[in-house]
């Protein structure tokens, strides 16, 4: 145990005052504020909710309709946008208006002309952020000339107030997945992967390091090789479990002071009620797992090079292996589908990490599924280290001609 900890002393130090550890935190924690600030900037589903008045005091549209294809259009732009001006434009001004709408963001310009025997409207604003929707107005226009029309057929106002009458409805799902479980579910399986990869790529690059130097000769000396695997695998463990701790309590700090109070999104609230304390544990095991898993193959493919510029060459393949598997836990949780390939995704050991905290999230997973891809991947973890222990003992102060991996894990130790 106490060589255990010292080759975990010394390669948690290590990795917590390296460069990259600090920037790549920074990164993350700056990208969670940027999207907790963009709640502030774009308006959620309430707001922009058909039956919320709006006020467009203010706002200035230029009005282009110069054959008079929608009547009384200015009329019903000003009663369903109340604080706007309306302005009638001509054609032979737009271009002065395009001018006019690169430097003030309040202006739009609506312009009504002829297709196909139909009016063809085209909305034209500063940028996407205009606060004068394009669906909005294109929304209103339609009505109007749908109304027009009815009553020029000889349609009485009854028929024509029915006609353009819009149903009260609701949205519900049957199943458990929402806009939140989703969202989160996928940046948190994405979050999973980098730390795993990275952290595991980790272990690869100190093993390398220390050997290619020499130093490994030197900790050898303190504790058995096996005992400097599992040292370090832990070690940086630690290093991932205390970056990936810190991102997932900023992101809860910024959701509850920068998310505004009932944002929504997709007529859902965005909240984190599926973060129960079961699944908050669950998802924490399989990170934990998932990253034994890859740490071991990863401190493998370390002590077989003799030069740290092979090191990238010798983690390719549980690099191939690492992505394909992210792909394909990702690509079943996404879509939401259930079925043998699903199945077979939360099984695996080297892709469940990557699809049970979505299905956690959402719902979509039973005790019976829980318990069979943990076993799975804790039987194949203790089978994995075992061997990966024997290779990494034998190669670990191997120079010279590189061996295959079945002769190092038949050598005698």
């Amino acid at each position: 145990m106490n060589q255990i900890k010292l080759v975990f002393g010394y390669t948690f130090r290590d990795a917590v005052r390296k460069k990259a550890f600090l920037i790549s935190t920074v990164i993350i924690l700056l990208l969670v504020f940027v999207l907790a600030s963009l709640t502030r900037i774009f308006p959620s589903d309430e707001e922009q909710s058909p039956t919320t008045v709006v006020d467009y005091s203010g706002y200035t549209c230029y009005y282009i309709d110069e054959h008079k294809l929608i009547k009384n259009a200015t009329d019903a732009l000003l009663e369903s946008m109340p604080g706007v001006t309306i302005i009638l434009g001509t054609q032979e001004a737009l271009a002065d208006y395009r001018t006019m709408l690169t430097e003030d963001k309040t202006l739009t310009v609506i312009e009504v002309t002829e297709q196909d025997s139909l009016p063809f409207v085209t909305v034209i604003a500063s940028d996407f952020m205009s606060r004068m929707s394009s669906y909005t107005i294109v929304d209103i226009l339609s009505k109007k000339y749908s109304a027009n029309t009815l009553s020029e057929l000889g349609f009485d106002e009854t028929a024509v107030a029915i006609a353009q009458l819009e149903l009260p409805n609701a949205y519900e799902m049957a199943g458990n997945m929402n806009i939140s479980g989703y969202a989160v579910g996928i940046l948190l399986t994405m979050l999973i992967f980098f730390a795993i990869y990275y952290y595991g790529y980790g272990v690869a690059m100190s093993v390398a390091a220390e050997k290619t130097s020499r130093v490994m000769e030197t900790l050898v000396v303190s504790a058995k090789p096996s005992r400097i695997l599992i040292g370090k695998c832990l070690a940086m463990g630690a290093v991932g479990l205390l970056q990936f701790t810190a991102v997932l309590s900023f992101a809860s700090i910024c959701f509850k002071f920068i998310v505004p109070e009932g944002f929504s999104l997709m007529g859902m609230p965005v909240t984190f009620s599926a973060f129960t304390l079961q699944s908050a544990l669950l998802i924490l095991l399989y990170f934990l797992l998932g990253y034994s898993l890859y740490a071991v193959l990863n401190s493998v493919c370390g002590a077989s090079v003799n030069k740290i510029e092979d090191l990238n060459a010798a983690i390719l393949p549980v690099t191939l292996i690492s992505i394909m598997s992210f792909y394909f836990g990702y690509v079943s949780a996404a879509t939401g589908t259930e079925g043998t390939i699903t199945k077979i995704a939360m099984y695996l050991p080297f892709s469940s990490p990557f699809i049970i905290p979505f299905k956690l999230l959402n719902g979509n997973v039973s005790a019976v599924d829980l318990s069979i891809s943990i076993t799975l991947m804790i039987t194949f973890i203790i089978v994995l280290t075992y061997v990966s222990i024997k290779i990494y003992s034998a190669s670990v102060l191997h120079y010279g001609k590189k061996q295959k991996l079945w002769v190092l894990y038949k050598t005698k130790l």
